[in-house]
């Protein structure tokens, strides 16, 4: 079953006051789209009665963005045609993309009863139990479909994308395996297994997937924005490979002049060079262009922050929230638990993670972020403790949870239980993973041992972190250099007291 699904950006105003950005995979891109709407709407409008070209109107106003009418055109293809399926998916989709979770759940009820076949019923079965907030009963029913058609594509993708929002890297990395294995040059496979691998650790391998990808669609916006992220990781930000990085840039900002990521690299561009009231100029213009895009708000409170500018950075973030209200942003909620600390703001601080909690109840990362907020920030360390260890127990075979929980138990002096955590995670880790926070991990380590007594076993550690972030220089030199000077310098004083 092969497919060429690319990434298309369209821009959303579900109401006078919010833009959104939202990638839709597109099989094809439809030619001279304008002409053909003002060719469609006409036609529809004469033969009143008709459904096919209806079919067609929708599906290109779904396209385009302009979904508010596109729901109404499916609507009405489905009063004509009940028995159709198409239709009520398309629909479906689009109301659960914008988070009208009540109405997707009836479309996909109607879609239910129409399905003849039992892998498309499942399937469905899954994305309403989605909707629902049933994360567990949706997965159970995409693995259905896929042992049911497991040639089938669409089925396999549903069911990574969903353990990827539900955190479940490995299983969502397994999925996208097996989708590449009967499509190897399918797109999205590529792109999310590329995410799911810096998750999990393998560097080198997630940057040859990524390459893979853009060997076949270099210009595609999704591929264009993680070459993008890698060489300014790599800092790829001087003299010809700099020149090559902004050339790629330029091209993602012809792409996408409304994405909000796409002039935040703009702004990390700038400021990898110390450029830095560039790169913050380029947040705030866009900031205030698209004042309704809660990204535009949160990238620029990021850029803010990173420079200093808490107290700005503050109103940003919270422009940010109060914008995106009942849309349930991770990245919002965890900018919030990062920034609100830091200008004071702790009662409102405290308020934010209930909120993110009640949003998002099995979220592994957000409990371990509230756990170290709450030990960090609010010293309230038995909470900030439990709401770590929940972390660990809603996924206990990652290693990241592990590695979370053990440096909450560092900051409240417990290091015996930080010295088992770690080694937990450690022992998680995938075969021949390069990460950074095994790295970090290496060095907690190596500090729990040493305020132990356990010099020599902290040493060990130790000198682990410093030569596996040697190894991962390369990668991210920025980030391995802090890991690897933090390990020598805690070596160098380990030196000093035997």
């Amino acid at each position: 079953m092969s497919r060429n699904f690319a990434s298309s950006l369209v821009r959303l105003s579900p109401n006078d006051r919010l833009d959104i950005n939202v990638y839709l995979a597109l099989e094809k891109k439809n030619a001279r789209q304008a002409q053909k709407l003002k060719t469609l709407q006409k036609y529809v409008q004469k033969y009143r009665s008709g459904w096919k070209k209806r079919l067609e109107l929708a599906d290109l106003l779904y396209e385009t963005g302009q979904w508010p009418q596109a729901i109404v055109e499916y609507n009405q293809v489905i009063q004509k045609q009940p028995q159709l399926l198409k239709p009520r998916m398309q629909l479906g989709k689009i109301l659960q993309l914008t988070n009208r979770m009540e109405e997707a759940v009836e479309v996909y009820r109607g879609a239910i009863a129409c399905a003849k076949q039992e892998a498309t019923r499942q399937h469905l079965i899954g994305l309403l139990a989605s909707c629902q907030g049933n994360s567990r009963d949706a997965i159970a029913a995409l693995r259905s479909a896929t042992t049911l058609e497991p040639q089938n594509l669409t089925h396999w993708l549903a069911l990574g994308k969903l353990q990827m929002e539900m955190e479940y890297p490995v299983a969502a990395l397994s999925s996208f395996d097996t989708l590449l294995s009967l499509e190897p040059n399918d797109l999205m496979g590529l792109v999310y297994s590329h995410d799911l691998l810096l998750t999990l650790g393998n560097l080198p391998e997630a940057e040859n997937y990524l390459n893979r990808a853009m060997e076949i669609a270099p210009e595609d916006v999704q591929i264009l924005k993680r070459v993008i992220i890698n060489r300014c990781r790599k800092r790829l930000v001087f003299d010809a490979a700099g020149k090559q990085t902004k050339k790629l840039i330029s091209a993602l900002l012809k792409q996408a002049p409304s994405l909000p990521s796409a002039h935040n690299l703009s702004a990390q561009y700038y400021i990898a060079r110390n450029e830095l009231q560039r790169g913050l100029e380029v947040m705030r213009d866009f900031a205030e262009e698209y004042a309704n895009n809660p990204h535009s708000w949160y990238y620029y409170s990021s850029c803010l922050f990173d420079l200093g500018e808490n107290k700005l950075a503050t109103e940003a973030i919270l422009t940010a929230h109060n914008l995106s209200q009942g849309m349930c942003d991770r990245e919002i909620y965890r900018a919030l638990c990062k920034i609100l600390p830091a200008t004071g703001k702790l009662n409102q601080t405290r308020i934010i993670i209930t909120e993110m909690l009640s949003c998002f109840p099995e979220s592994w990362s957000l409990w371990a972020t509230a756990g170290r907020v709450l030990v960090e920030n609010l010293k309230e360390n038995e909470r900030g403790c439990q709401y770590s260890l929940q972390a660990t127990q809603l996924a206990p075979q990652l290693a990241d949870t592990w590695f979370c929980h053990g440096r909450v138990l560092l900051l409240t002096d417990q290091h015996q239980a930080a010295v088992e955590a770690f080694t937990q995670g450690w022992q998680l880790l995938l075969p021949e993973a390069n990460h950074l926070k095994s790295v970090s991990a290496a060095v907690w380590l190596g500090a729990s041992y040493q305020a132990l007594g356990l010099t020599h076993l902290g040493q060990a550690w130790l000198h682990i972190a410093s030569q596996q972030a040697q190894e991962l220089i390369e990668f991210d030199p920025i980030k391995a250099r802090y890991w690897q000077d933090q390990a020598l310098a805690r070596l160098k004083n380990m030196e000093l007291d035997i």
